[in-house]
């Protein structure tokens, strides 16, 4: 079971994005399902290796006693804030189907029971949505959402975990980001040659929108751009712990130079270099604007921060400005992104007017929210006249506001709490540690973490299942190089 256990997940790693990021039917479950499974699985191996051996030592990184089945303790600041957001979820869902019954047992004037429970205005559940949230749970479609998403954060929570207990070494942290370039490549790959070639083709079938746009295997083009930010964010970084230091003689550094050329280096410098130009190709303006912005802050941070960096680490952070976006982004579209950007106006958007709406939301559902996976039938109830009557919104075009919307406050600042504590660590890692590969995984977690931040103010990437994975990725790699002992 062991043998199969590293390689299942790195499978799991590689195929997120593929079936349309997971946001077909299965797609959620099945994720959910096989993370789920797997860290069973390691949990079993882990209490046998204890009998075994009477220690509670079971991965590589250093134990402190405190640790839980192989969990490492120093991730609790972040694992139990999403823990709790997992409980939490299960408690809407029961306090949803407790409303339901109680107001079937009694009359729809018991409506006021369910709705102080919920923190909501009164409603007379005969009309439709006005303020309230109510009506979604006690729909039986609402309910299942709401139960789906208690088992999606129970999957992310379990790959969470599952990452820490198996990135325990170097050679095994390497497998694992070369997993992510490699399917961060094959979606670059894929989604321009489908708009260079004209045959406009997602996961096995038409593409019906983002005609012209690389999309990848995901349905949206700025789904696909967030994905490629964190794969990007994990390789710069993977290339920065791997930077060469040249020393001696012209005769020696030559030599040096050669083998960095004929190194697995400058592969993966060539695949960054694609997903630069997939990147550009999805004329994702947000998506193009977060790479470059936070590939600016994580840089300048690791420039300012790391104490033993050689010549070749500003080299490379200048080579990725300037050479990817003067040489590959001019050849592949980049003046697109700058028209679509120069063209964007507040009148012609509606997005800003959806946060709008989803704040007001909030207000009305201030402390446990209106639940999650509520906001399609919440949202009506809530949709001013300045947005498009025939516009449908499954989501609210951002990240912060539909969070903040469906969970309420409190489990909000649970989930930001794991964000801020794990960004915080990525930038000490660039600090603190001498280490050059977890100097590097802190500038991958650091630039990552930042991308998406950015880029979820205007979109719904932490909605997506393949998105979402490798942010939760992102948050452990955070942990591991900021407190891990590698072997």
């Amino acid at each position: 079971m062991s043998r199969f256990i590293f390689p299942s997940y790195l499978a799991l790693l590689f195929c997120l994005p593929l079936p349309l990021a997971g946001v077909i039917p299965w797609g959620w479950a099945f994720f959910a399902g096989l993370s789920c499974g797997l860290l069973l699985a390691q949990f079993y191996l882990n209490s046998q290796a204890s009998v075994r051996s009477g220690s509670a030592r079971f991965s590589g990184v250093q134990s402190s006693g405190r640790d839980f089945m192989g969990i490492p303790a120093f991730s609790y600041p972040v694992l139990l804030p999403l823990c709790f957001v997992a409980v939490f979820i299960g408690l809407q869902w029961n306090i949803g189907r407790i409303s339901a019954y109680v107001i079937s047992l009694y009359s729809v004037n018991t409506t006021d029971i369910g709705i102080a429970i919920l923190g909501s205005t009164p409603l007379d559940p005969t009309t439709d949505i006005n303020g309230s949230v109510l009506l979604s749970y006690l729909s039986s479609m609402a309910r299942h959402d709401l139960y789906l998403d208690f088992l999606q954060t129970v999957g992310l929570c379990s790959f969470f975990a599952l990452t820490l207990m198996l990135l325990n070494s170097r050679a095994r942290i390497t497998a694992a980001i070369w997993v992510v370039i490699l399917a961060g490549g094959f979606q670059a790959v894929y989604g321009s040659l489908m708009v260079m070639s004209g045959l406009e083709l997602g996961f096995f079938s038409k593409k019906i929108a983002y005609l012209g746009k690389a999309t990848g295997t995901f349905v949206n083009r700025n789904h696909l751009a967030g994905y490629l930010e964190m794969s990007l964010a994990l390789g710069i970084g993977f290339l920065l712990a791997s930077s060469t230091r040249y020393y001696g003689d012209w005769q020696q550094r030559l030599r040096q130079f050669i083998e960095m050329l004929l190194s697995p280096k400058v592969i993966m410098r060539l695949i960054l270099a694609i997903m630069v130009i997939g990147l550009v190709m999805t004329r994702s303006r947000m998506g193009n604007s977060a790479f470059f912005a936070s590939l600016m802050i994580a840089g300048g941070l690791a420039l300012l921060l790391m104490k033993n960096k050689s010549r070749s680490t500003t080299i490379l952070l200048s080579s990725l400005l300037i050479i990817d976006i003067a040489i590959v982004g001019m050849f592949f579209g980049v003046e697109k992104v700058a028209e679509r950007l120069q063209g964007s106006s507040i009148e012609k958007e509606s997005r800003d007017e959806v946060s709008r709406d989803t704040f007001n939301m909030w207000l009305d559902n201030p402390i446990l929210g209106t639940g999650a996976g509520s906001y399609k039938y919440a949202y009506p109830g809530y949709k001013s006249d300045d947005v498009k009557a025939t516009a449908l919104y499954d989501h609210a075009h951002n990240d912060y506001a539909q969070f903040l919307a469906e969970f309420g406050i409190i489990a909000f600042l649970a989930l930001a709490a794991a964000v801020s504590i794990a960004l915080f660590w990525s930038i000490q890692a660039m600090r603190m540690r001498r280490n050059s590969l977890q100097q590097g995984l802190g500038f991958s977690a650091c630039m990552g973490i930042i991308a998406i931040l950015i880029h979820s103010s205007v979109d719904f990437n932490l909605q997506i299942p393949a998105n979402a994975f490798m942010f939760v990725f992102l948050l452990a790699i955070a942990c591991i190089a900021r407190w891990s002992k590698l072997r």
